[in-house]
């Protein structure tokens, strides 16, 4: 009982003791202050045991600067090799359009029709004036085979006179011949007439016989004037002969110059001729002009004239005429121009590998190869044109689209151009570090960093590739890593120079 009132006396009486307000609010304030004091302590030790990183992104090779890979993009259009903007050849209207847009068209195609009704009454009118020359060559063709008989006419008179001018010389010849036999056969007859009369008179001889002696004698005597009678008229004969054969030699230069009459003649006709069939065939090629044909394999890319329209080789400043009909596009001929940048030119080779991309099919590769490089540089843009042949021509490539184009490295892998092999994945060389004989990379996500460890593949430059352990997008450490110790370590990225 002692020892319970003895405690009850140890009671805190609480209205004796308590703390006046004043002093309560005291006590509150250096409570607070030291909260503060301990809350911007521990802010501070945070902040500082913060490292600062710089931060880079790991990207394929198609997206990482061109100086770093060694590879060239460039843009531009897909453009037709081989294009032909059709026009007339001769100033006409438009009889007939027989194609389209989009129409597709084989070389020798008739595109068009010009009208041509006043050249076919020329056509007409030609092939009438080759009509009537043809019969003009076979008059002078008779004319000339007239000439000719006529000619052989009078070569054969000339023979024949020549023939009377020998038999009359020979007629005359054997006059002489005869005159001087009968002059022998008369002298002959004389003398013995003379030794008949003298006989006679010394009676040794009968007078009969010479009487007979005298017959003799002007029986030659006649014979003798006959024979120089008929030789006076041979001689007569022969100047008539040679008459004769002068007309027939004339006649015969006369039926010459008729030949060369007749020939020049027919000449003339032929010369005729040939110009009438030249002409005809100079319309009709001109008239061929009025069809206008594809130049070759393609398809009607714009449609200028409509049918009805003047159309003429070029258009006239002032008047309605067209100066063109259609422009066709050879599909096979299209290539990518794209622009190349001037500095990394040296790097653009003939026959080079080329992976294209067309706007219009963004997920699709197309392979291509550098066919040529235009020798001309803008100078505005400091660009070069470079003309990529398409490995395969795909129909729905249409001239004008917009094109990109990646230049490969002769030792990019086989299929890259088709976009068959993934572009390696590529991080600075800073980013991996050694760690107890495996490459290790420090990626950052909200602040924080994870460490990664990954197989790495060929240098080139200041990037080498990552084969496995990282993704697209990764954000690795390429400065600071020296800092880190542990994953979900809090850090400070240095933005300024993770940009850069």
């Amino acid at each position: 009982m002692t020892n319970l009132t003895e405690l009850s006396g140890l009671q805190i009486e609480r209205h004796q003791h308590r703390i006046a307000p004043g002093r309560r609010w005291v006590g509150r304030y250096w409570v607070l202050l030291l909260i503060v004091v301990l809350a911007a302590f521990f802010c501070a030790n945070f902040i500082l045991e913060r490292p600062e990183v710089t931060v880079k992104p790991a990207v394929r090779a198609s997206l990482s600067e061109d100086g770093a890979w060694g590879e060239l993009n460039a843009t531009g259009y897909i453009v037709a090799d081989r294009q032909s903007t059709v026009a007339a050849k001769y100033t006409a209207r438009l009889a007939r359009l027989n194609v389209r847009e989009a129409a597709e068209v084989k070389e020798g195609d008739v595109l068009a029709e010009l009208d041509h009704r006043e050249l076919d009454a020329m056509i007409g009118e030609a092939e009438a004036d080759v009509s009537r020359t043809a019969a003009a060559i076979h008059q002078a063709e008779a004319g000339v085979a007239n000439a000719d008989a006529q000619l052989a006419q009078a070569n054969q008179g000339v023979v024949q006179s020549d023939l009377e001018i020998l038999a009359a010389e020979a007629a005359v010849r054997g006059s002489d011949a005869q005159i001087d036999e009968l002059r022998i056969a008369l002298e002959d007859a004389v003398r013995r007439q003379g030794i008949d009369g003298k006989l006679l008179k010394a009676r040794l001889i009968e007078a009969n016989s010479a009487d007979d002696r005298q017959t003799e004698v002007g029986l030659n005597k006649a014979r003798l004037i006959a024979a120089q009678q008929k030789k006076l008229e041979t001689e007569k004969s022969v100047p008539v002969a040679k008459a004769r054969a002068a007309a027939a030699r004339n006649g015969v230069q006369v039926a010459e110059a008729q030949i060369k009459a007749a020939q020049a003649g027919l000449e003339t006709a032929q010369a005729v001729n040939q110009a009438s069939l030249a002409r005809v065939k100079t319309l009709n090629a001109q008239r061929e002009d009025y069809f206008v044909k594809a130049p070759f394999d393609g398809v009607i890319s714009e449609r200028i004239a409509e049918q009805g329209e003047i159309v003429a080789p070029v258009s006239i400043g002032g008047t309605q005429a067209k100066g063109a009909i259609v422009t066709v596009v050879d599909r096979a001929s299209l290539q990518a121009e794209v622009d190349a940048a001037e500095g990394f030119l040296e790097r653009v080779k003939v026959g080079g590998r080329v992976r294209l991309t067309v706007d219009a099919f963004p997920k699709e590769c197309f392979p291509g190869t550098v066919q040529r490089i235009l020798p001309m540089v803008d100078r505005g843009k400091a660009t070069v044109k470079v003309r990529v042949d398409f490995r395969k021509i795909d129909p729905r490539f249409l001239p004008d689209m917009g094109v990109r184009g990646k230049f490969l490295r002769p030792d990019a892998p086989p299929g890259a151009e088709d976009g068959l092999a993934s572009d390696p994945l590529l991080v600075p060389v800073n980013a991996v570090i050694q760690l107890n004989g495996q490459s290790m990379v420090w990626c950052t996500q909200s602040e924080r960093v994870k460490r990664f460890t990954v197989k790495t593949g060929a240098r080139h430059g200041e990037l080498i590739e990552i084969l496995e352990g990282l993704s697209d997008g990764a954000i690795v450490v390429v400065q600071g890593a020296s800092q880190l110790s542990r994953d979900d370590q809090n850090v400070r990225v240095n933005s300024e120079r993770a940009a850069r």
